[in-house]
């Protein structure tokens, strides 16, 4: 018998239902990048917000949407085959008032998430970083991570992401403008935790130009805050009330206070250089201080956390999303004696570490 005849029969084809139910789930794998691009064709051309201004219930016609956009030469058939995929993904939605009129397209609450204008929720800036060229091309050498441990970043430009952004002002620019996107829904899952009146000095570690303090305070106006980033970042905020703006590194040390704020930090790291961050925080924390970590937590489910944590393989050099279990073994390490994992929003945790 031949090699390819032992082989079929090592691995019989499923019967015709069986493969077409099992491609059906295949294909959305393989060609998940072409909806990734429709959306980013949609943010590129500002559909989303050329509806929105009409209104945030009406519906536009393609000649109506095609007349505003930046071209005397819109193709307005493939247009509407856009639109067309953006309604069967639920990104947009149509409706024919009588047989006699054009398909009016409108927005959904998914696709308002994308409109730009007066949108604090404003998520199109994260479409285009994870979308743009610069950051796709890594994604190609993902296997070379797996295989031999060059990361993907390190191995497509000869640098790591950090040195990357600072070295394009363009990608950088974009880069700020996804993380900025987060802030509002960092904000809102701050905003629930009760823990804050009890706090006299919170230090914000990696807190930007202080956005996430001034709401915090904005409630709870006894807080002493201290908005601790990188020198160059610091530069760049404006004064606040009730804020202390600080310059320095994480990995060196970080300012004292009772309470230690960290969002969306650590999963930019391996376990060492955040145990270098937890054990600085320790040394800053006063007598039963306490550090506040929000971050995505994996869970068995999988969803955004286990995309994120892809994300953070190709983009970053070692840094991971993690489970509740790899949580509590690094904070454990770095000195922590309780640990509570409070879930503030869907997906979105606050971890709370007590000195």
């Amino acid at each position: 018998m031949s090699k390819e005849a032992k082989g079929v029969e090592k691995y019989p084809v499923a019967d015709e239902e069986e493969l077409m139910a099992n491609r059906a789930v295949l294909y959305p794998l393989i060609l998940g990048f072409e909806s990734s691009f429709v959306l980013r064709t949609a943010v590129l051309l500002e559909l989303p917000d050329i509806i929105a201004r009409a209104g945030p219930d009406e519906t536009l016609t393609v000649k109506q949407i095609a007349a505003q956009l930046k071209s005397d030469s819109v193709n307005e058939f493939r247009l509407q085959r856009v639109l067309t995929a953006l309604v069967n993904w639920k990104l947009f939605r149509c409706t024919k008032p009588d047989l006699m009129s054009e398909m009016q397209y409108g927005l959904t609450p998914i696709s308002k998430l994308l409109v730009t204008e007066n949108n604090p929720y404003n998520q199109a800036p994260a479409v285009l970083f994870h979308t743009d060229p610069a950051i796709l091309a890594p994604w190609q050498q993902l296997h070379r991570y797996v295989l031999y441990g060059e990361n993907a970043v390190q191995s497509t430009y000869g640098k790591d992401i950090w040195q990357c952004l600072n070295d394009n002002p363009e990608l950088s620019k974009c880069f700020n403008a996804a993380m900025a996107s987060a802030t509002p829904i960092d904000l809102t899952v701050v905003r629930k935790y009760e823990g804050f009146k009890d706090i006299k000095t919170l230090v914000d570690v990696g807190g930007g130009i202080g956005k996430a303090l001034e709401t915090i305070i904005s409630s709870y106006p006894h807080i002493h805050g201290i908005n601790y980033d990188l020198p160059h970042v610091i530069a760049d905020a404006p004064t606040m009330p009730g804020i202390e703006h600080v310059g320095g590194s994480m990995f060196e040390s970080v300012p004292s206070g009772d309470a230690i704020l960290i969002r969306r930090v650590m999963h930019d790291w391996n376990d060492e250089n955040c145990i270098k961050i937890l054990n600085n925080c320790q040394k800053a924390l006063l007598e039963k201080g306490k550090v506040l970590i929000c971050e995505l937590v994996l869970q068995p489910s999988g969803g955004l956390p286990q995309l994120m944590d892809m994300v953070m393989m190709v983009l970053t050099d070692g840094g991971m999303e993690r489970t509740e279990e790899q949580w509590r073994k690094l904070l454990t390490t770095a000195g922590f004696s309780t640990i509570n994992f409070i879930e503030l929003l869907q997906q979105v945790w606050l971890i709370e570490a007590v000195k």
